[in-house]
């Protein structure tokens, strides 16, 4: 079978399980096996041409150049194990394209961040990778069931957006990557998600996403930079990074981090970057690479920032039925992650990761520390 003639097969037999898949209507959570239905179908069929893929192994730098990846990323606090959390950020979803070059649909979002990049001070010359994603996610605080406004603990709060990355590789220690994302805070999707899979596994409800940020939505934005500094590790095993990064909009910040990885990796040092994931958005680190070999590695690494502001929970411009005030939050956080990310043939690659990130909240019932884990499913061609 060549790889022109495989994608049809895969696709009729994909949806042929999804059909006995598909949940009964009583469970209401049709929106999200679509999205990942969507995103499976993509990770599974897009390009699947074992022809082409051994070209771009060839060493080529023009064919090197044709590299793509589809990304599907879950994130929910429970993943960790042993932990029976549903609060704070409570979960996401997100589907990312990077790879060279652009659609006619992401061309107007990498043009004006391109714009941007320039009016900032980023490189001159053509950003190595670019890459774009949509998803949404969303934050509760600790009793959901309560219809009440909760004023010691956090609001309810949810993002819709999209987002492009770039990246430029300097030297061969040195990078930067630059990101823009625009999105609506206060859509009713987050939450009616949400509410729909809680009643389909049978957890308790939730009755309080009509107190929301910006209920009824409104328009946001945000604005990143980071400057990446790689040194060089006496095992060939090991990679080092430090990071420096500032971002302004809906979180507007200024970090610093170092990150760490170990083990098989044959992916360039400039194309990961898990410091830069701001809860479920993930673009910056979602990127692709030609591949060179299988890899099997352990990562982790630590940050802390100077939050400024949080639209999560300052809210904006639009009257917000819960909101807290700057000098209810902590302005230092710190957040720390440890992942395992590993290759599956020569088209796919998994990993898996648990953030723990420090209380955001100076005192009453949001006063905690909160923790996640997530996953993400790959697709290369």
């Amino acid at each position: 079978m060549n790889g022109a003639n495989a994608c049809p097969r895969v696709v009729q037999k994909f949806i042929g399980a999804y059909g006995k898949w598909r949940l009964p209507e009583k469970f209401g959570i049709r929106l999200i096996q679509r999205f990942i239905f969507v995103g499976s179908i993509l990770l599974l069929c897009v390009g699947n041409n074992s022809e082409a893929l051994a070209d771009d192994r060839s060493g080529s730098p023009a064919r090197a150049k044709t590299m793509r990846a589809w990304a599907l990323s879950l994130d929910n606090d429970l993943f960790v194990p042993l932990s029976s959390s549903d609060r704070d950020y409570t979960g996401g979803i997100a589907l990312t394209y990077s790879g060279d070059g652009g659609s006619v649909i992401r061309r107007p979002f990498d043009y004006l961040q391109g714009a941007m990049d320039q009016l900032l001070g980023a490189p001159k010359h053509k950003a190595t990778t670019t890459s774009m994603e949509v998803g949404t996610y969303g934050f509760t605080p600790d009793d959901i069931q309560s219809a009440d406004v909760l004023a010691s603990d956090r609001p309810y709060a949810s993002l819709v957006y999209i987002s492009s990355s770039r990246m430029y590789a300097l030297s061969a220690n040195r990078s930067i990557s630059t990101s823009l994302t625009w999105g609506v805070l206060g859509t009713h999707l987050f939450g009616e998600l949400q509410r729909r899979l809680h009643r389909a596994v049978g957890n308790q409800p939730i009755h309080g996403w009509h107190h929301q940020i910006s209920d009824g939505g409104e328009l946001t934005g945000r604005y990143q930079i980071a400057h990446h500094k790689y040194w060089q590790a006496d095992d060939f095993r090991s990679r080092i990074k430090t990071t420096v990064f500032s971002s302004v909009g809906y979180l507007t910040e200024l970090g610093a981090a170092l990150s760490t990885r170990r083990g098989l990796i044959s992916s360039p040092d400039h194309r990961f970057n898990p410091e830069l994931i701001a809860y479920g958005e993930r673009v910056n680190d979602i990127v692709t690479a030609p591949y060179q070999g299988e890899e099997s590695y352990f990562w982790g690494g630590i940050s802390f920032k100077v939050r400024l502001y949080n639209a999560f929970l300052q809210g904006q411009f639009r009257h917000s039925a819960h909101t807290l005030r700057y000098r209810d939050l902590r302005p230092v956080i710190g957040e720390a992650w440890l992942g395992y990310t590993f290759t599956i043939g020569q088209h796919y690659r998994a990993s898996y990761v648990v953030r723990a990130h420090t209380s955001e909240i100076r005192s009453g019932a949001g006063n905690r520390h909160h923790i996640w884990g997530g996953f993400v499913f790959s697709r290369y061609f």
